[in-house]
């Protein structure tokens, strides 16, 4: 099953995170990690992140799709995936700043 992810669910109105269980500050890790590694390959096609899988500690491989600029993702181990949205301009977001 996919873990479709609206990153600003973990974020108050201001942008700040939100006050989080620990169960969902050890999510959001995961899924930080994901959107600070697609960031920075975000012109490739894909690439690994800086984070291994929750379930089965595999690869995890990225990329950001170029029509809707959704992150996506999926261990190469035990196929577990999912995607993010609503990623762009957020702290972890390491685009250059210049080129978009």
């Amino acid at each position: 099953m996919a873990l479709i992810t609206n990153i600003q669910h973990f974020l108050d109105e201001d942008g700040s995170l939100a006050e989080l269980n620990l169960e969902s500050i050890e999510l959001l890790a995961f899924l930080t990690g994901i959107i600070e590694s697609a960031s920075i390959a975000y012109e490739r096609p894909a690439s690994l992140a800086s984070v291994n899988c929750r379930k089965c500690d595999g690869e995890v491989e990225v990329w950001v799709c170029p029509d809707s600029h959704t992150i996506g993702w999926e261990c190469l181990e035990c196929e577990e995936e999912g995607t993010i949205s609503n990623w762009e301009g957020t702290q972890w977001d390491n685009r250059d700043p210049i080129r978009h």
